[in-house]
Order: structure tokens, then sequence, then C-alpha cells
């Protein structure tokens, strides 16, 4: 499973890892989770974080479970501002094509289904942006991103499959938040490929507008030749 690594590898040149705070994850240290979508009014709110998530999965080693932060922690911010969420999926290895594909898309919608206590997100299916609103109560209660990356990992690790999970948070005022833009763009445009791929009955490749993206991105050509029968 190689179709995101050129893109991790991206992230990685893009962060600065000397300056990142790292939080091995402990699942004790985790974060309310309050079971279902909730809402946290204006009046309510200490600020809002207007950003990006982006979910990237591998079959390589990415070492240990672990939250990292580039920036401020949450009790830090004190007005809104820009911030991306990336999350590094390790998984096993898995030679069939629609259950690597089935499980691709069961690590994407983990996003929806995690509800951390005052830390209201609106996330949207077609595209990378995440917005969050954090509560005051949430702040008074010492919220952090090392908690609700640990409540997001476990619940990554709760499928089988996954191996080991990375969640870095940014949040540093001078980052070049468009860099990891064009990575979220690119990322989407590889979901698109193998949504094509893997539900598609025409494989006429001169006729697709994903044929770009299926050249530049490492098994994509060929789980399309294999899946026509090419």
């Amino acid at each position: 499973m190689n179709f995101f690594d050129s893109l991790i590898k991206e992230v990685k040149d893009e962060i600065n890892f000397d300056r990142v705070k790292k939080y091995p994850y402990n699942p004790q240290n985790a974060w309310y989770d309050c079971g279902a979508n909730q809402l946290v009014l204006q009046r309510e709110s200490e600020y809002e974080l207007d950003g990006l998530g982006i979910d990237l999965v591998t079959s390589a080693d990415i070492g240990e479970n672990e939250v990292l932060i580039l920036g401020e922690d949450l009790n830090e911010i004190i007005s809104g501002r820009s911030f991306a969420r990336i999350s590094i999926v390790s998984i096993n290895d898995v030679e069939d094509e629609q259950k690597a594909y089935n499980l691709i898309k069961k690590i994407e919608y983990v996003k929806y289904h995690y509800f951390p206590t005052g830390y209201m997100m609106r996330t949207s299916s077609s595209s990378f942006k995440e917005v969050v609103r954090l509560s005051k109560q949430a702040i008074a209660d010492s919220i952090s991103f090392e908690k609700v990356g640990n409540l997001l990992i476990g619940k990554y690790l709760a499928n089988k499959s996954v191996k080991s999970v990375k969640v870095i948070y940014v949040t540093d005022k001078n980052f070049n938040y468009s860099s990891l833009k064009k990575i979220a763009d690119k990322n989407n445009e590889v979901q698109k490929a193998l949504n094509h791929v893997m539900n598609s009955v025409n494989f006429d490749c001169s006729s697709c507008n994903l044929k770009p993206i299926c050249d530049e991105v490492e098994g994509m050509k060929e789980l399309h030749f294999k899946k026509s029968g090419m």
C-alpha cells in the first residue's frame, strides 16, 4: 500500500521536526468522547481553528504511536487562526486490492466518528476542510492536542489492521499552510483516482481526466490495468 507514500514524504519535508513537541500515545490520557455530534454555540466558544485535515495511509513502518505538535497547544492559543491535522496511519500490508481499498475507506471514516467534548468539528467528505470550534469549558478543563490526539489514535487502532499512527497538529503562525493545502489537494485527487479505478466500468484512459494522477502515483496504473484485465 504505497499510493500515499510520496505525499507522506512531502509532509515530512515541510515540517521542521526539530521544533515539534512529541507525546507518546497514552490511552489513559485521552480526552473525553461525548459519543455524538455536539453543538458549541458562538457565545460558548473560546476561538475557532480554520484549517485542513489530511489522512494518509501506508504499509511502511512509521515507528511508535505518537502525537506531534508544531506551534502552540490549545490552551496557549488566544484567538482564531489557521491550523492543520495530519494523520499518518500504518497498516498491515494487504495483497487483495478490494480489501485494501475498503480498509482505506474505513480509516478515512474515522474522522467522522470521534467526538471530543467541547471540540466541535465541521468536516467535509468532498474536501480537506476541517474547522474546529473550542468551547470555553473545554479550555477550562485543560483540553490539549495531546489528549485529543490520543482519543483519535485510539479510534484508528480499534481497527486491527492498523499497526501504528502519528497525528500531527500544526498551529505555527509562521508556517506555510499553502504547502499543506497543495498536499491535501493532491491527496483528494489520489482518492478520486482510487475510487474511479475500484468502482468504474470505464477504463478508457484517454478520456479520463484523472489520467495524470494514475501516471504519477506509484502503483495506481498497475492497479488500473489489473482491474481492467489488461
